[in-house]
């Protein structure tokens, strides 16, 4: 009986593995306008067919796997994302932007030992940020291995449309610590795991006062983090909503500098709008618009 339940679910998760496959190729041929690389904005309903179809399919992938293997996969989560993030702290995929280069070059821009640069290399190769590039069939010293950006790792670079780097920077360097406190927290909800990691009065102002008042240069990397999010999700939101139909103004709460509203408005320049945030982040917000938009 367990042997016909496994085979069961097993053909399951293959049924619908190939039926997301189909419909994704579809979605993929026909795709809003963009370059090849860059691809237009999906719909918002194309979004969301989108996340469907990526659950399904991880949850196809997962009734294959075994329950305790999943688990330690899962666990072991954070050894990739520490490489992704020494990645692109390092700057690599910039470096790889032009074509493939080999790993000595990565390891004199780092500035690292040859030793570390290999072990990084292969971490991230694992990680699916680079690929490795054969450019002969016999052996080829570490040091001469090419290495070339995948599409995660080009979404490292500094100037992708939709980088990721900011974001990534921050989960490790600020959320992070928090993250690793939460069992200190867990039976005890006076404290906060934010607080707590940073050192600070467990009240629900230390988010910001770590960022937009103590630390400005963490408070920079969090505002790019959130342009860089919000570019995710900001055209769908604002071509398949009928603002000028709908609304006269618009409030953004919590808007941060404003990335969202001064799209919007340049979209529909008759609406007005209000961004609304802390005092210290509108501060910044006036100095990005003056920069960025007059």
């Amino acid at each position: 009986k367990m042997s016909g339940k496994r085979s069961s679910c097993g053909t399951g998760a293959l049924a619908v593995a190939a039926v997301a496959v189909v419909v994704s190729i579809v979605l993929t041929s026909s795709r809003s306008a963009g370059t090849a690389q860059y691809p237009g904005v999906p719909s918002w309903p194309e979004v969301v067919l989108r996340g469907a179809l990526s659950s399904w399919l991880r949850k196809a992938a997962d009734a294959l796997v075994p329950p305790a293997n999943r688990l330690l996969s899962r666990a072991f989560d954070l050894n990739q994302f520490v490489s992704i993030y020494c990645c692109g702290k390092l700057g690599w995929p910039d470096v790889l932007h032009n074509g493939p280069q080999p790993g000595k070059v990565l390891a004199m821009h780092a500035n690292m030992s040859k030793i570390m640069t290999r072990r990084l290399l292969r971490a991230c190769v694992v990680a699916d940020i680079f690929s490795e590039v054969r450019i002969s069939d016999g052996e080829v010293d570490d040091d001469d291995r090419q290495y070339i950006n995948t599409v995660l790792g080009d979404a490292l670079r500094s100037d992708h449309p939709f980088t990721m780097k900011h974001s990534i920077q921050l989960q490790l360097e600020d959320v992070s610590p928090a993250m690793m406190q939460f069992w200190n927290t867990v039976r005890n909800d006076s404290m906060l795991p934010f607080s707590l990691a940073h050192n600070y009065p467990h009240t629900s102002q230390s988010f910001y006062q770590y960022f937009f008042v103590d630390r400005p240069a963490q408070g920079v990397q969090f505002n790019k983090a959130m342009i860089s999010i919000d570019a995710l999700e900001v055209g769908s939101l604002i071509h398949d909503f009928r603002w000028s139909s709908k609304c006269t103004s618009v409030i953004d709460v919590g808007g941060g500098r404003g990335y969202f509203l001064a799209n919007l408005l340049r979209k529909y320049p008759n609406l007005r709008g209000t961004l609304f945030d802390f005092p210290p982040v509108i501060h910044q917000a006036e100095a990005y618009w003056a920069e960025e938009h007059g």
